[in-house]
């Protein structure tokens, strides 16, 4: 089974808008291929947000290849294989909403989050960011570079393997039950390149106009809890607030914290538009 960390950089808020992905390959324990490759976007429209966050302008990708370009490079490797990334809802949703851009069919594969890995087998870490976990292995990387968040997400995992004692990734993520199954679908036919990527914008989860959010979590006992995405306070800044217990006597609780690593393992699921705010916010705070 091929193994692979992958990271994408965005070029907007809309996950269709992929600028440059990065992949390391896992084998006998040890990362035995990295590649890298910047994507030249449908529509070359950048937000200074982004930008800011990675560094890659319009004229970095006009001759870069298009998202289709670049994945026949590994699509053939991705069917059947365990995708490591750190917060995988991200990348997945990338992986997802590109392929459906340019109505290409998604490959069935698995996943592991190493984020969720992190907080599983370092609690005591103060975060389980990938810069944080990076710099607890003795790794330097730069930091939204595509190409060495996917080096460093692999070498989590590979750090995870001598942590639990398993043999390997695969034996890893099934005897800690982190593997998410990602089914093949064939994505669904819409206007034109253009048309759709203009759908794939999203506004900010603080959009006056929207909210607030309400999402429920899974207690360590099963126990439902209430979480809500609103503006708090004089200044109206948006944050996450939890009903459980913890949460009266702390002001971020294991829930809240969680989700802002961007560990979506005990949220009940939810509806899309709801999620496409949560994931902005979780995406814009790891910015911040």
């Amino acid at each position: 089974m091929t193994i692979l960390a992958i990271d994408f950089e965005t070029a907007t808020s809309a996950a269709a808008s992929a600028c440059a992905v990065g992949l390391a390959f896992i084998e006998d324990g040890a990362v035995t291929q990295r590649s890298y490759s910047l994507i030249r976007p449908a529509d070359l429209r950048f937000d200074p947000g982004n930008i800011r966050v990675h560094g890659i302008r319009p004229h970095d990708v006009l001759d870069a290849p298009s998202f289709p370009q670049v994945f026949a490079g590994f699509a053939d490797r991705l069917d059947g294989a365990l995708v490591v990334a750190h917060n995988a809802s991200f990348d997945l949703k990338v992986l997802r909403e590109s392929l459906s851009l340019y109505n290409l069919p998604l490959p069935r594969f698995s996943a592991l989050c190493t984020v969720a890995l992190s907080r599983r087998l370092w609690p005591d870490s103060p975060n389980h960011k990938l810069s944080t976990m990076a710099a607890r292995f003795g790794l330097g990387f730069r930091h939204h570079h595509a190409g060495d968040d996917a080096y460093a997400c692999a070498t989590i995992a590979l750090e995870g393997v001598q942590a639990s004692g398993a043999r390997d990734v695969n034996e890893m993520t099934d005897r800690l039950g982190l593997r998410r199954a990602v089914t093949a679908q064939r994505a669904r036919a819409a206007g034109g390149i253009a048309d759709r990527a203009l759908k794939a914008q999203v506004r900010p989860a603080g959009a006056a106009t929207k909210g607030p959010f309400r999402f429920t979590v899974r207690g360590s006992r099963g126990t439902p809890y209430d979480v809500l995405l609103a503006p708090f306070g004089l200044a109206g800044a948006w944050r996450l607030a939890c009903s459980c217990p913890g949460a009266r006597f702390r002001s971020e609780c294991r829930h809240v914290r969680a989700l802002h690593e961007g560990d979506f393992t005990d949220l009940v699921p939810t509806e899309a538009p709801a999620m496409v705010h949560l994931e902005r916010f979780v995406l814009e705070r790891a910015r911040v």
